[in-house]
């Protein structure tokens, strides 16, 4: 199985909400094969399966899932060398515990692997096989072969792998074994029988929880001194009161300048029209020698995986750092960029989060 890789990177607070990834809601279809390990050749026990699921992540390390699966079902007798098969479906409630998640600080994996525990009930039915098969061979004797339908326990223990392909999709390799009533398929070995299922499925999840990022604080404002009249002092003449000295006038504000440099999808190359932007900050920067700029890249969350924007924002934000360096001859010093990914949306329009915002002031 080919496994697809997202990643993700930590978000910075800005005005606009965070997404995180836990708890969140999925639900899962799967398809795969089952054989049973009973007093019969497993090989000749192969059948074809499917399942779904719709389950919950509580924590990033604890889920559960209600798992719905089945098809078909087969059964051997050895001494005529005859097979025959049934229905049936198994319902579980499967508890799902992360380990990469349990075994790591970090939260969110390219790839993640589940343990899975479970209980539940499996239900057989359509057993007409097996008693054409004991009409046709009255030799034959199966003493607990059911009629109707048989309704018995399912335990159940397994593993599931499961990559991330974008931010709502999974795509998941699940094994696990299933232990049934010694009479589930008709016939007694002595103890349970195994059920062994191995399916490839998809899952899709939604409802994650947002998180808004902290606000930054307000700057204080400088305060104006009141202006000081100054007190003559007492005179044998009167004289003329000196004039008011003048107020101080405030400091005049840092100068500061913004631009935004668009991109297009999934490029890291700046249009003529986006590049005039740097020239001219590039102009800005030079006429106020003791201002500072800091660049920061953006990917819209809209296309791509976590892991591609996260790239994509570092190749933007490192185009526009060139070109002020290289280019226009900016001192690598005055300059200070970063990337978010997508992580961080600074716009509400999807398409506008393929950005590099740079911020320039006076210190």
């Amino acid at each position: 199985m080919l496994l697809f890789v997202s990643a993700l990177s930590p978000a910075v607070a800005q005005s606009a909400d965070e997404q995180t990834y836990y708890p969140y809601t999925f639900i899962g279809v799967q398809g795969g094969g089952e054989i049973t390990f009973t007093d019969y050749t497993p090989s000749k026990l192969i059948m074809p399966m499917g399942a779904f699921s719709v389950g919950h992540f509580f924590s990033p390390e604890i889920g559960a899932r209600l798992n719905v699966s089945g098809w078909q079902n087969k059964g051997g007798i050895e001494s005529i060398n005859k097979t025959y098969e049934y229905n049936y479906v198994t319902t579980d409630v499967d508890f799902m515990f992360n380990l990469c998640n349990i075994f790591s600080h970090k939260k969110v994996h390219p790839i993640n692997v589940y343990l899975i525990g479970g209980v539940g009930l499996s239900y057989a039915w359509n057993n007409d096989d097996l008693h054409n098969l004991l009409t046709q061979n009255p030799s034959v004797s199966i003493p607990y072969a059911w009629d109707d339908n048989r309704l018995v326990h399912n335990f159940r223990a397994g593993v599931q792998v499961e990559a991330n392909l974008a931010k709502h999709w999974g795509l998941n390799l699940e094994v696990t074994a299933n232990n049934l009533h010694d009479r589930y398929n008709s016939k007694t070995n002595g103890h349970g029988d195994w059920q062994v299922n191995a399916m490839i499925g998809l899952t899709y999840k939604f409802g994650f929880k947002k998180g808004k990022a902290k606000e930054s604080e307000p700057k204080p404002q400088p305060v104006t001194p009141a202006p000081v009249t100054p007190v003559p002092a007492p005179q044998p003449k009167p004289e003329p009161k000196p004039e008011p000295k003048p107020e101080p006038k405030p400091a005049p504000a840092p100068a500061k300048t913004r631009i935004e440099v668009f991109f297009t999808i999934n490029s890291a190359t700046m249009s003529a029209t986006e590049e005039q932007k740097v020239a001219n900050l590039a102009s800005w920067l030079k006429q106020h020698p003791s201002a500072q700029v800091e660049l920061v890249g953006y990917a819209d969350a809209g296309t791509g995986t976590a892991a591609i924007n996260r790239t994509l924002s570092e190749k933007r934000a490192a185009a526009v750092n060139k070109a002020l360096t290289e280019k226009y001859g900016i001192s690598a010093s005055r300059i200070k960029y970063s990337y978010k990914g997508d992580t961080v949306q600074p716009f509400g329009e999807n398409d506008k989060n393929r950005v590099v915002i740079g911020l320039a002031e006076e210190k």
